[in-house]
């Protein structure tokens, strides 16, 4: 039995290490707050709070960032939805079916998962060169895409292969066909780990700095990283109240979809469980 000193010198810790990691964001956020005009150091309270560091953040004209955010949401609207789906068919092929050579083209697609990012970008600039992609928002979603399904039909993968096989198995001689049992049995009791994956592949997306600094030299179609990376090369870069403000805005719609699909998940796993 735990003692309550033990208890109390374990809450004590958690709470040390919950602060020492939301310091950085708490910072942020207090910087944020204070006047264009006043030294702020990210440890007091802002005296007085002023949000003009927000106001001219997004309407400078040369930064962008709404824009930029504009952009990221289109491209996370299309990329996710399609890699989740792909991820849905291949991880069902892989979890749930015995075809030849299954073994080989899963390990095939699995092989991207240990190919460095940064090793793809120069081949995948010239050849999107030569096709007149650059500037276009498909030289963000293709690679995008292409870079989530490898994880994204690991992710599936995994789930379908403990799917119980017997409830499939009944499926299928009550008449159902695959394509049946995939999406009334299979997926509707899915949806903590599809929206899980949902999840990551948006933060993967939205924070795909490398790509959309290489692709796209159009500020009109920049993504929200590469515009805050901008933003602080600016004159405003060199003020710590834009450059918080700045950070703040172009994290939030993270922030919102991961609460969002959090809720979704807990709700998804307790409603697993009652039908378990």
């Amino acid at each position: 039995m735990v003692s309550r000193h033990e208890k109390l010198l374990t809450y004590v810790v958690l709470y040390l290490f919950a602060l020492f990691a939301a310091y950085p964001f708490i910072s942020t956020i207090l910087v944020a707050f204070n006047a264009p005009d006043s030294s702020a150091s990210g440890l007091g309270i802002p005296s007085p709070w002023s949000v003009r560091s927000f106001v001219e953040t997004w309407t400078n004209a040369n930064a962008g960032i709404g824009r930029s955010l504009l952009n990221s949401l289109i491209l996370a609207g299309v990329v996710v939805p399609v890699s989740v789906l792909l991820s849905i068919f291949t991880g069902y092929a892989f979890g749930s079916m015995r075809f030849r050579f299954s073994k080989a083209l899963y390990g095939l697609i699995i092989f991207g998962l240990m190919v460095p990012y940064e090793a793809t970008i120069i081949p995948l600039y010239y050849e999107f060169r030569q096709y007149g992609l650059l500037d276009t928002y498909w030289a963000m979603i293709l690679p995008d895409i292409a870079g989530s399904l490898p994880f994204g039909t690991f992710w599936m993968t995994a789930f379908f292969r403990s799917f119980p096989r017997p409830l499939l198995e009944s499926a299928r001689m009550d008449g159902a066909s695959r394509w049946t049992v995939l999406w009334r049995v299979v997926v509707p009791t899915a949806g903590a780990p599809i929206f899980t994956l949902a999840t990551i592949l948006f933060i993967w997306t939205w924070n795909n700095l490398l790509l959309a600094i290489v692709m796209i030299s159009n500020p009109k179609l920049q993504m929200a990283p590469a515009a805050l990376n901008f933003f602080v090369g600016l004159q405003y870069g060199s003020n710590y109240q834009f450059t918080c403000a700045a950070a703040i805005i172009v994290a939030l719609p993270v922030m919102i979809i991961y609460y969002l699909l959090q809720r979704r998940y807990g709700s998804d796993v307790l409603a697993g469980a009652v039908k378990g």
